[in-house]
């Protein structure tokens, strides 16, 4: 499981892109360095978006935002949707009149290609340049406000050009006020990813506990739902264990390491593997990925733990079930049922094996 799915989210989910708190612990970072350098924002707001999600629909509303993303992305700099309308693009090096070239050739796509949805006028786009100058969090905002107010009184136009020079004292109370809203927003991601951690982490492997994976058996079922594509999950049941136990808890606990470390050594970059529950069982989701290819996957871990565990205070093996999306069930309550009962069966007819039924 990647890291980011234990943490605070940091991708919009609608559009791929950024969030406000990734926009903001960029700038977090930047403006605490010593070093400035000039750098622009183009802000793209969407004309009464409000007005269009009523009379067409969220569904068509989600659709001209799916786009927006699409327009901003194809610019290769990155993006962030900051507001439920609002959308961002940082663009740092290059020339002025270069950030200016580009950001009209955005304007001039969103108007030509918004006839799709019926829609003219759909965009104002601002472009907000930043100088060689020591700025603060508020001062973004500050300078974000103050174009969409202008965008507000030129509407005809849809298109602003605007210089920010910090010109305010350091005390001056908005900056402050602003600055002081923003850390304390920063600093409750950072607890509440602290605690996420705790949440979905198993404390003797590190690896995500059950509530992880079935967040993530969630994440990717709606994924392959909503793309038609296949993904298997194994089931992966220890044989035998409590032998470790016997000698000590302690000696159990490091077997359940060691195990965890041969399945995660041979799984394949983007493979989630989790501990279900407290035992000796091990859940895994490969994304992508049909019943053929899955049983080979599955096969090479039976085999590792094999091998591998022959160094090991008393040598041990895995049982593995398997079951695929769609051909073994189309909802979690399915899958996972399908997946226990091969791992069952694998179990009743002899251990160490793979079952696919």
């Amino acid at each position: 499981m990647d890291d980011h799915h234990l943490s605070v989210e940091r991708i919009d989910a609608l559009m791929g892109c950024g969030n406000l708190l990734s926009f903001l612990e960029l700038f977090s970072h930047r403006f605490s360095s010593n070093s400035y350098s000039a750098f622009s924002l183009l802000l793209v707001d969407l004309n009464n978006f409000m007005k269009f999600n009523k009379e067409h629909g969220h569904e068509q509303g989600d659709a001209v935002l799916h786009w927006v993303s699409i327009v901003l992305k194809d610019t290769g700099l990155p993006v962030y949707r900051i507001g439920g309308d609002e959308v961002i693009v940082v663009l740092t090096g290059g020339t002025p009149q270069e950030k200016e070239n580009l950001a009209r050739d955005v304007f001039s796509r969103l108007n030509r290609e918004s006839a799709q949805f019926e829609w003219s006028n759909p965009a104002s786009v601002m472009l907000i340049h930043f100088g060689n100058e020591r700025f603060e969090i508020a001062d973004l905002w500050i300078a974000i406000s103050d174009v969409l107010q202008d965008a507000k009184v030129e509407v005809g136009h849809g298109f602003l050009v605007n210089h920010y020079t910090r010109e305010t004292s350091e005390n001056n109370y908005q900056i402050g006020v602003i600055n002081t809203l923003t850390e304390r927003l920063l600093s409750f991601a950072s607890r509440l990813e602290a605690s996420n951690q705790l949440a979905y982490l198993d404390p003797n492997t590190q690896l995500p506990n059950s509530l992880a994976a079935e967040k993530e058996i969630e994440r990717t079922l709606q994924q392959a739902h909503d793309t038609d594509g296949n993904f298997s999950i194994l089931f992966i049941d220890g044989d035998n264990l409590r032998l470790y136990n016997d000698i000590s808890y302690s000696a159990g606990d490091e077997m359940i390491r060691n195990l965890a470390n041969t399945l995660s050594q041979h799984l394949r970059p983007g493979d989630f593997l989790a501990r279900w529950r407290v035992g000796d069982e091990f859940f895994v989701i490969l994304p992508d990925t049909p019943s053929d290819k899955a049983l080979h996957v599955a096969e090479r871990l039976r085999a590792a733990v094999e091998n591998e565990s022959k160094t090991w205070r008393i040598p041990v093996s895995v049982s593995i079930g398997m079951a695929d999306y769609p051909a073994r069930g189309t909802s979690i309550r399915d899958l996972l049922d399908a997946v226990e009962k091969s791992a069952k069966q694998a179990k009743d007819n002899g251990k160490n094996q793979v079952v696919y039924l």
